[in-house]
């Protein structure tokens, strides 16, 4: 398993002071090298010491609401043209590109604990009614990493020192359960809304079962988890299940009220993205938190964590909506444009292409119909302008941001594993 110190991508430009999390805490700019004292070299770097200062002309990516600043280059999805990345630097001297991260083999460790949960999501799914097993089988089968019980059974052990507990206790199998049943529930939902058909490479479940059924399994599923979280002792996991639940509900609410509108602003973007997807993955680890009654500033960083890589899954999601290939994505390419559903990519689209092809946007962005010519037209604008590697960076920032959140817990084989998902969120191909 990989050691790390936490990677710190503060945006720099000029001088700029950071918090340092210790006397180790330097951040290389492009091409740069970094020592264990701290000092930074390389070609627009600098130096820093203890105190967190950081002096020199080195250049980061900007924030969510600003005109990114040029970084180092690694092509993040192989299909298309170069997906730009900063270089990243980290408490242990070292200094490198974004590490890609191959999450089967980074959570090999939690291989018994994840078994135990696919055991008691196979137990609560095998119903009477033998087309429930069927639909929800389908779904759950469908090729999903189980990243949310691992976060959840991560958290559990980061907020207890580290420790592993094998099988795990009754309360984070349950929260890991309930959390990916809710999670394939939305799936099931949202394939309904979108008239998907396919996923995860495989056609949905509504084009084989129809909508109707697709729907009632889904509320099957959600009854599951108020089942679950409705256990005596387990109360306290219900608010977070519930307050999530209608966040997604509300994200997801939002999200087609603004389709269409190119006028949406980076906040209005960042607040749906929060609904629809990071209050899952927040949920994950607050439970997991919750599971082993962790203090409640421990659960809060831990929450965090999940805010932040679940913006940033979001993020990478709408990069490969416009730069991958449907071979690699397991869908067709450029959805969201046929939908006329609002992403980063488009909103940064606006301010970096020309008026020509700014009002081209505006003009098909949120059309219906919309044929595959179009459709592939506003892609080349996407591509040309440099929009996603802008929405690329601002997904590294979240991620960076999520590790930093890590750093209020001891080392232990659970922080890095949750570090290897927060780099897996951002250097994975699909």
């Amino acid at each position: 398993m990989t050691q790390h110190n936490f990677i710190v991508e503060a945006p720099i430009v000029g001088t700029q002071h950071v918090e340092a999390l210790d006397s180790g805490l330097h951040r290389a700019g492009r091409n740069g090298t970094a020592n264990g004292n701290g000092t930074l070299n390389g070609n627009g770097s600098g130096t820093t010491n203890g105190n967190g200062t950081i002096n020199g002309n080195g250049s980061g990516y900007g924030k969510l609401n600003e005109t990114p600043v040029a970084s180092p280059a690694a092509a993040l999805v192989a299909s298309t043209p170069a997906v730009s990345t900063p270089a990243v630097s980290t408490l242990n001297g070292t200094a490198s590109a974004l590490r890609e991260v191959d999450i089967v083999h980074a959570l090999e460790p939690l291989k018994v604990a994840l078994q135990e949960v696919e055991d008691e999501i196979e137990r609560m799914v095998t119903a009477s009614v033998k087309s429930v097993a069927d639909v929800a089988s389908h779904t759950l089968g469908a090729g999903g990493k189980r990243l949310r019980p691992a976060l959840t059974i991560l958290a559990s052990q980061l907020s207890s020192g580290g420790i592993e507990r094998v099988p795990l206790s009754p309360k984070v199998l349950s929260g890991a359960v309930a959390v990916e049943l809710t999670h394939t529930t939305t799936l099931l939902h949202d394939d309904v809304v979108d008239s998907a058909e396919v996923r995860r490479g495989k056609p949905a479940a509504n084009l084989i079962w129809g909508n109707g059924m697709s729907v009632l399994v889904g509320d099957y599923l959600f009854a599951q988890v108020f089942l679950i979280a409705s256990q005596k002792g387990f109360v306290e996991l219900m608010h977070p299940l519930a307050e999530a639940t209608s966040q997604m509900c509300a994200g997801e609410l939002l999200e087609v009220q603004r389709r269409g509108s190119l006028d949406m602003s980076e906040q209005d973007y960042e607040e749906i993205v929060a609904l629809k997807t990071a209050s899952l993955t927040e949920c994950s680890c607050r439970i997991g938190a919750i599971a082993v009654d962790a203090s409640n500033e421990a659960a809060d960083h831990l929450a965090r964590y999940g805010h932040f890589i679940g913006l940033a899954f979001q993020i990478v999601d709408d990069v490969f909506d416009v730069t991958s290939s449907r071979g690699r994505i397991g869908k067709p390419v450029g959805n969201d444009v046929r939908e006329g559903v609002i992403t980063l990519p488009m909103l940064r689209a606006v301010h970096l292409c020309n008026e020509e092809d700014e009002a081209t946007l505006r003009e098909l962005i949120g059309k219906s119909p919309i044929n595959d010519e179009e459709v592939e037209r506003v892609l080349q604008i996407l591509r040309c302008c440099g929009a996603p590697e802008s929405a690329m960076k601002s997904a590294l920032e979240y991620v960076a941001k999520a590790k930093l959140e890590l750093s209020h817990f001891a080392p232990c084989a659970a922080r890095d594993m949750l570090c290897d998902i927060a780099d897996y969120v951002v250097s994975r191909d699909k």
